[in-house]
């Protein structure tokens, strides 16, 4: 069991967020299951469901996607020197919501800036 991060409203198959009766209507991975059966209360909120901290985080993961793909695919033909602020800017924006809040979106601002100032170099 591991403790939820960001609640029980999100799906902890595909990170969408669950109607009132907990199903997941939109999700193609659980087929709009009921996640009411994963969840357990007990003090504190856990889930059980395998949850990998370093393979597969939950903060990294949205409607099925994992971070690290989508960051992959945009960044698979962009040169070197904008490559990374551009990673790390979708990376900050991805997991906002369901880990450091404002934080990480002040970290995704400087790396856009960054990102700015070394295409203004070009």
């Amino acid at each position: 069991m591991a403790l939820v991060k960001w609640g029980i409203e999100n799906c902890i198959k595909c990170g969408y967020l669950l109607d009132d009766d907990l199903n997941c209507p939109e999700c193609e991975i659980c087929g709009g299951n009921n996640m009411k059966n994963n969840i357990t209360l007990t003090g504190e909120t856990t889930l059980d469901h395998g949850y990998d901290e370093v393979n597969k985080p939950e903060h990294y993961n949205r409607g099925g996607i994992e971070c690290i793909e989508a960051i992959e695919a945009m960044t698979e033909k962009m040169s070197g020197d904008i490559a990374p602020h551009a990673a790390n800017v979708l990376k900050y924006l991805w997991r906002c919501e369901y880990k450091n809040g404002i934080v990480d979106i002040n970290k995704g601002i400087w790396y856009f800036n960054r990102l700015k100032q070394r295409w203004m170099q070009r």
